[in-house]
């Protein structure tokens, strides 16, 4: 953007953080940082923003921390504030988001700081996601750490031998469900590094195309603990009815976590019955009827429990700012929240997601005998292998594909 003055950028910030709804508290809170910022600006005889100096600014505010200069909650609040600015810069608005601490950028080598640059550059251009983009940034950054601690200072150095033992060596960080996507992220970097021509070599030749995936029997919950869940959920409270609302939709439709805190209001087709999205995770339409209890269970949200609100989005925090559920942390904390209150799978390995509540709409749909392209279509995917995985959760009729050991007796010496 071009330079601005940084009263100016204030103003916007401002201006751009209104929709937050925020307390005229939180507000002159936040005129402490942005003064604060303007302060050191003045010191330093800038009346124009600069990133860089915004930048020197946390550093130095992080030193005084860290040295008990400062308190904890003043730091978090003038780093907020000149994140809030620095955002707004560069995009034009502010988004409402958790700025979690930096992670430390080992690279040293300025040709490597340069190429990830370059490879976050083109993922961006590509269209990927934020999450994508983040897994592909992390994974191309252990990479190139890998080869720094190795002395290998130059992409033409690498062999394909560097590409084989960095595999189990990162292998170490991860579950072994997530190395299939590891593996994606690191054949897209060197794809990018030949495309680059860095490299003579093929080196993505070298990165297996499977990870060995097993096959594991998916969490589900009963019936018995489907009524408990419903039972255990206080309806009287504007988050009550929220949870509620979310938990029915998970229970009746099979949606993804993701999908359900991206609900619009304009997505629930009141006259046609409907609840019509596009996936988050495929991109792709779906179409799936509103059911009575769960329509019931969203028009009492919306008219006894959802803040007022120029939020498109259906479901939102109950305290100000009234803004949109988290992706991630929110899904898992309010499932995590309800499944305590009725009192089921408490136990330290027992996983605790919406995704249980997919994986029991797929349970039910298999029980009752639907045909698995039927269960497919409701569960959104795009490969309708993909729902094969769920016949894990069918129990019953796993048991009569089961077979008994009549005919294959063995003595007890063999037994030995």
């Amino acid at each position: 953007m071009d330079a601005i003055l940084l009263s100016e950028l204030i103003e916007q910030t401002k201006d751009s953080i209104r929709s937050f709804e925020h307390s005229q508290s939180t507000f002159y809170q936040y005129q402490m940082g942005w003064n604060e910022l303007s302060d050191y600006f003045i010191e330093h005889h800038q009346v124009l923003f600069s990133k860089p100096l915004a930048e020197q600014y946390l550093l130095e505010l992080k030193e005084k921390w860290k040295t008990g200069s400062i308190k904890a909650w003043r730091y978090k609040l003038y780093r907020l504030t000149a994140l809030m600015l620095i955002e707004c810069d560069e995009t034009g608005r502010v988004t409402w988001k958790k700025h979690k601490v930096d992670p430390p950028m080992r690279i040293h080598q300025p040709a490597y700081l340069l190429l990830h640059r370059e490879y976050l550059n083109f993922l961006e251009k590509e269209g990927k996601k934020i999450g994508t983009i983040q897994i592909y940034d992390l994974v191309s950054r252990q990479f190139l750490e890998y080869l720094e601690e190795r002395k290998v200072e130059d992409l033409a150095q690498v062999r394909r031998s560097e590409i084989s033992t960095f595999i189990p060596f990162i292998a170490k960080q991860y579950q072994p469900g997530s190395m299939r996507t590891v593996l994606s992220a690191l054949r897209c970097f060197i794809r990018f590094v030949e495309r680059q021509k860095l490299t003579e070599l093929r080196l993505s030749q070298a990165i297996p195309s499977s990870s060995g995936r097993i096959t594991k029997v998916f969490p589900t919950i009963t019936i018995e603990e489907e009524q408990k869940l419903l039972e255990a959920v206080d309806c009287t409270t504007p988050g009550g009815k929220r949870n509620y609302a979310m938990l029915l939709l998970a229970l009746r439709t099979g949606l993804r976590s993701i999908d359900i805190i991206n609900l619009t209001l304009g997505d629930i087709q009141w006259k046609r019955n409907t609840i019509e999205i596009v996936q988050s995770k495929t991109g792709t339409p779906l179409v799936l009827p509103l059911l009575t209890d769960v329509g019931n269970a969203i028009a009492d949200y919306i008219l006894n429990g959802r803040p007022e609100s120029q939020q498109p989005y259906l479901f939102l925090h109950t305290q100000a700012p009234y803004r949109k559920l988290s992706a991630n942390a929110s899904g898992y904390g309010i499932s995590c929240k309800m499944m305590k209150a009725a009192g089921i799978r408490q136990g330290l390995e027992d996983r605790k997601g919406f995704h249980c509540f997919r994986h029991y709409v797929a349970s039910r749909l298999l029980s009752e005998e639907t045909p698995l392209p039927i269960i497919s279509s409701i569960l959104g995917h795009r490969n309708k292998d993909s729902t094969k995985v769920y016949l894990s959760t069918d129990l019953v009729h796993l048991r009569t594909c089961a077979l008994d050991l009549t005919g294959i007796e063995v003595t007890k010496d063999e037994l030995r």
